[in-house]
């Protein structure tokens, strides 16, 4: 019996979920292939990351539901929250119009991130007229959670901005929510596999024709649609002659990377009113990495925490570098929180574990000279997704992916289906 499906996804870490229900739905045999465990060993804080999730009108009911197919999402009461030199504000609070108000933002740039304004293309055209301190809220919401890293002066020019106005919902992610999200997925019709992938297959040089497995469905596999979800560096770090067919340039080493730190905070006022996340800036005109700007984010235990900081890619696996980091992460704590004593009691992954064994960086950010290589299609019958595709890392950035996607896949579905209707009746009329 042959193997086969018409839509392949292969996947990780819970990426095109979404994508794969909405294709069953639409009657479409789908297959999505979950790669997680090959790309290294990582826990479940650092695959879900520090940029939880922005809840607005534009997240339908089917996306809410495969949100809510994995670990439960729990709303930060005053919305998304800086943590400030001068002090907290956030987005969502009984103070957030007072001090919206008190700023020296521009109007314009406060209802383009409100949604009020109805066609920010102007602002964009002309935000060099603003000063920063008009701005730099706007560059922010860029910046924070860019796959793209570009000066803070500079940041909207890539990418797009998160709705910060809106609700804001973080999560406690275990390794038994992706399970539980797999099972969501079968549930819905979607065949879930985690084979290896050997080779691939082609009909023509423009044509991927199948995909050779091994493990619980061994020998080709024919596919006539393949969405590829990861990254040019997972793929090469997955099976390097993968990478290869679909990245022949090479693995894209990004310019800076996210890393996670486990660190411990005495009971003090500032710690017990901490939100479940904030992201602490110390100098808005210093550059947006490093201790300057940490993610910190509340674990099951009160005295623990996790604080994420973007980094130099090349001093990933740097012990001495990560160590001195931690230093000064340390010392910006204490100048806000005295009594707070903080200790690292977990470096990054990267402190333990070599490349062989971690592979890709979880959240990379590169540099704007790479676009020309990001989302480079080589075949007729592939979609590319994954951290070179998106603007940022943000729920509705993957959500608005995978619905060009889907609209590109059902409508060949739709023609597929047409042609194969005029054959038959022809051959009935012969």
């Amino acid at each position: 019996m042959e193997l086969g499906h018409p839509v392949i996804l292969v996947s990780a870490f819970g990426r095109g979920h979404w994508l794969a229900a909405a294709l069953a739905k639409e009657g479409i045999k789908t297959t999505l292939i979950d790669v997680s465990a090959k790309l290294g060993v990582w826990p479940s804080e650092d695959v879900e990351g520090p940029f939880g999730f922005f809840r607005n009108e534009r997240i339908s009911e089917s996306q809410m539901e495969r949100l809510y197919s994995d670990d439960h999402y729990t709303e930060v009461p005053n919305g998304f929250t800086l943590w400030l030199k001068e002090g907290p504000f956030e987005f969502k609070g009984p103070l957030t119009k007072y001090k919206l108000d008190r700023s020296r933002l521009s109007s314009h740039v406060k209802e383009t991130l409100d949604g009020t304004m109805k066609n920010a293309r102007p602002l964009y055209k002309n935000l060099d007229a603003f000063q920063f301190e008009q701005s730099w809220l706007l560059h922010l919401a860029h910046q924070w959670a860019g796959t793209t890293y570009r000066p803070n002066a500079q940041a909207a020019e890539s990418g797009e901005a998160l709705p910060v106005f809106s609700s804001f919902l973080v999560r406690q992610a275990t390794r038994a929510g992706l399970e539980k999200s797999l099972e969501w997925l079968s549930s819905k019709g979607v065949e879930v596999l985690r084979p290896q992938i050997e080779d691939i297959s082609f009909s023509s040089r423009k044509t991927i024709s199948g995909l050779e497995l091994l493990g619980e469905k061994q020998g080709l596999y024919r596919v006539e649609q393949v969405v590829w979800m990861l990254s040019s560096e997972e793929s090469y770090f997955l099976n390097e002659r993968l990478g290869k067919y679909f990245y022949p340039e090479g693995a894209l080493e990004p310019e800076w990377c996210w890393v996670r730190y486990r660190v411990g905070l005495k009971e003090c006022f500032e710690r017990d009113h901490l939100p479940s996340h904030a992201l602490l800036i110390d100098d808005v005109n210093s550059p947006w990495t490093h201790e300057n700007m940490m993610v910190l984010q509340r674990t099951s235990l009160p005295d623990q925490f996790d604080v994420w900081m973007r980094l130099p890619t090349v001093q990933r696996f740097n012990k001495e570098y990560l160590t001195s980091r931690s230093e000064k992460m340390k010392r910006l704590f204490v100048q806000r929180m005295s009594l707070s004593e903080p200790q690292i009691l977990s470096f990054p992954q990267e402190y333990y574990y070599t490349y062989a064994q971690l592979g890709a960086s979880r959240f990379p950010v590169f540099d704007p000279k790479q676009d020309k290589r990001r989302g480079k299609v080589l075949f007729n019958n592939l979609y590319l997704d994954g951290p070179e595709e998106w603007p940022h890392y943000a729920w509705g950035a993957y959500f608005a992916r995978h619905e060009a996607i889907l609209d590109r896949l059902t409508t060949w579905w739709k023609e597929k289906l047409f042609k194969e209707q005029n054959e038959k009746r022809k051959e009935a009329q012969k």
